[in-house]
């Protein structure tokens, strides 16, 4: 393995723009239905609730792969971990383009969720790898890193939209994924070159794996995330019909509107990122914790605020949200670190580290997959605006939650931090005798 930290600066932007490159490619696919399937479907006589099982189903699929990817980063190295699952996605979203052909709506279904499925699971992997493998380039720097691999993957997903929207108008259905899965094919050539930049530890029992998963505060921190995700992705599959509905625009508008959504993270997550490294990162939880469900009211608007619902305020509302849910998930992967350092003697080991990771990364797909899944079953039952403004009282609770949460984690760590500072004060005589720090 390359000792990562005497790679030299120039060798690391590079092996930084390469992994974002085909963290953009990657993620292209995820969200590129999400403009014109639903109209799509709708004009083959699928329900909307069809539409988010098969846009579903790709994160579905990601949220296990990325829960096992800590045991193949611990085993494999980086570069087959890019290679093989690109190769594999590149042609699945090829092939996703011929499913037109079908006919019939069951098998069509039948096929496409399975290639969404095979689509979401390679994409764990390289959305793991990737964020392992920038971690081990810059140590020193996790959010700032986090928020720029964020950036790249969220300017996939602002992209994807927008990308399939003009994509599905030029040339329809099949042009819009033939293209994407190209380009995706075409990230293999740089891939080729990167160094090992993550550590191998291949004795790492699944035992030890779980016990770093399933320990109650590191999951709370865990589904803080997700629930972030949810109120990032829960309007996409219902967006395209709503604007229809209430403005009369066409998928390239709905298109547009998520590509502001999106492109706001890309601007704010690289300047939050600097500033959780330099600050307190709780605060940055707790505040986007605060103004996030607020802002969910006003996406319909929910109608017991009486306000008229305009073009201006939908994108407004989009790029607010676009602010604070990055507020929101950056930080977390710093507090998933402290959470175990603090309860192993400020220790991390890699298998550890890559183990957080990878759950960081399934914390994307799980909001993403509750979200466009809970709102194409309850786009059947409720008004777009009805629906946005209970999920936003929902979050609530989470906001409160994560408020007793912070406040504890960052307690616990200053005195952990105050009793390594001044060891005596972990001495039974020390305290028997009321020793206090100088």
């Amino acid at each position: 393995m390359f000792n990562v930290e005497s790679l030299p600066c120039l060798q690391r932007a590079l092996c930084f723009i390469t992994i974002s490159g085909v963290l953009f490619s990657a993620f292209v696919f995820y969200s590129l239905p999400g403009a014109f399937l639903p109209l799509y479907d709708k004009d083959r006589g699928l329900t909307s609730v069809w539409t988010g099982i098969l846009i579903g189903a790709g994160p579905l699929s990601y949220i296990f792969i990325c829960f096992m990817s800590a045991l193949l980063i611990n085993t494999f190295s980086n570069k087959k971990l890019f290679l093989t699952p690109t190769f594999l996605l590149g042609t699945a979203t090829i092939l996703f383009s011929l499913i037109d052909f079908i006919r019939n709506n069951v098998a069509y279904c039948v096929v496409g969720i399975s290639l969404r499925a095979v689509q979401g699971v390679c994409g764990g992997v390289i959305s793991a790898t990737s964020f392992a493998s920038l971690v081990s380039l810059y140590p020193g720097r996790v959010a700032t890193v986090t928020a720029l691999a964020e950036t790249v993957l969220n300017g996939a997903l602002a992209f994807g939209p927008f990308f399939g929207g003009v994509l599905y108008n030029v040339g329809g259905f099949r042009l819009a994924f033939a293209i994407p899965g190209i380009f995706i094919l075409l990230c293999l050539v740089p891939e080729f070159y990167l160094p090992q930049l993550t550590s191998n530890t291949p004795n790492v029992s699944l035992r030890q794996f779980l016990t770093v998963i399933f320990d109650p505060w590191i999951l709370f921190a865990g589904w803080h995330s997700s629930a972030c995700q949810v109120l990032l992705n829960y309007h996409i599959p219902i967006l395209s019909p709503y604007v229809e509905r209430a403005f009369n625009a066409d998928v390239v508008w709905s298109g547009t509107a998520l590509l502001i959504n999106c492109g706001t993270i890309c601007i704010s997550a690289p300047i939050l990122g600097i500033l959780v490294d330099r600050y307190n990162p709780y605060v940055f939880v707790a505040v986007s914790s605060l103004f996030l469900p607020i802002t969910y009211l006003f996406m319909g608007p929910i109608p017991i605020l009486h306000i008229t619902s305009s073009k201006t305020q939908l994108l407004t509302v989009l790029a607010l949200l676009g602010f604070f849910v990055p507020m929101g998930a950056t930080p977390i992967l710093i507090v998933l670190f402290d959470l175990f350092k603090m309860k192993n003697n400020g220790e991390l080991p890699s298998y550890a580290r890559n183990t957080l990771v990878s759950l960081y990364c399934a914390s994307f797909p799980i909001g993403a997959f509750i979200g466009v899944t809970s709102a194409g079953i309850v786009a059947e039952y409720a008004w777009f605006e009805w629906s946005t403004g209970i999920i936003a009282l929902l979050f609530s609770i989470q906001s409160i939650a994560s408020w007793v949460f912070c406040a504890m984690v960052y307690w616990k760590k200053r005195r952990l931090e105050d009793q390594q500072r001044h060891p005596l004060l972990k001495s039974p005589l020390a305290t028997e005798v009321g020793m206090t720090p100088q």
